[in-house]
């Protein structure tokens, strides 16, 4: 059974809003390839804080709606009370484990983000996805390969970071290089017709280049408990990764990001 890694709440919510202000153009350039429209009902698993899921709200306009679906209760809650700051009355958020998450024949949109990479059964909610698909419909997947990251400088720090990630989010449960393979597990888990998108995101501004430590940081719990560096380690790693992000002139390379979709043959 996998484990989440990262650390959630309050903390975590503010480090996914930064994350999804990063990919947001990626993200909507997939809804934009995926043919998410208006009126469609949609699905957003593993929806976190709800950024992606505001922007597949617009999308999908006031005639559809989306259903936000989490397991961190104080993450819905705040994207509750941003759903009522923005006025959005087209959006739902739920809580719920993924791994039972089974809705056949219901949705138009069915969507994750950086999801598939923390669990250890991902094929399984790949082929449940499906089959929420109705006809005329798409499924649609963004997810990460970290084998992506590089700096410029070598930076022990994002070494730390490059090696410490991967590690402890194999150990549990999850595959930080999913990415690649969602093109393979669509064709394993019956879905026909994928199409594919890689995307590599470069950071150069501090506010971009945070969010290696802010990764860093949120896995540190999980580094320190599963004994692969202490908690001296981390924070030495940390206080390193966080001066060379403030460092004019330094560069760090996101990992890949590959989006897969395809679509329901209409009955």
């Amino acid at each position: 059974m996998e484990r989440y890694v990262l650390r959630g709440g309050q903390w975590g919510y503010d480090r996914l809003k930064l994350l999804a202000r990063m990919k947001r153009d990626e993200t909507l350039e997939l809804f934009r390839r995926a043919g998410v429209r208006p009126g469609m009902r949609c699905v957003d698993l593993g929806c976190g804080g709800g950024e992606g899921t505001f922007d597949l709200a617009v999308a999908a306009g006031p005639g559809g709606s989306v259903t936000g679906v989490d397991m961190d209760a104080e993450k819905l809650a705040l994207a509750r009370e941003s759903a009522r700051e923005r006025g959005s009355g087209n959006v739902e958020f739920r809580a719920g484990n993924v791994n039972e998450w089974d809705e056949p024949d219901t949705c138009d949109f069915v969507y994750c983000r950086f999801l598939l990479q923390h669990l250890a059964r991902p094929a399984d909610l790949l082929r449940r996805m499906w089959a929420a698909v109705r006809a005329g419909g798409v499924i649609a997947v963004e997810d990460a390969d970290f084998d992506g990251l590089f700096c410029d400088p070598a930076n022990g720090g994002f070494d730390f970071y490059k090696t410490m990630y991967p590690e402890v989010c194999r150990l549990g449960g999850g595959d930080p290089t999913i990415g690649r393979k969602l093109y393979r597990y669509f064709g394993q888990a019956g879905i026909p017709g994928a199409q594919f998108r890689l995307a590599q995101g470069l950071a150069v501004t501090e506010d971009a280049k945070a969010i290696a430590p802010l990764t860093l940081e949120a896995s540190a719990d999980a580094i320190t408990g599963a004994g692969l560096a202490s908690a001296d380690q981390v924070a030495a790693a940390l206080a390193g990764l966080r001066a060379f992000a403030a460092t004019p002139g330094t560069l760090c390379g996101d990992p890949r990001t590959f989006q897969v979709w395809a679509r329901r043959e209409a009955g």
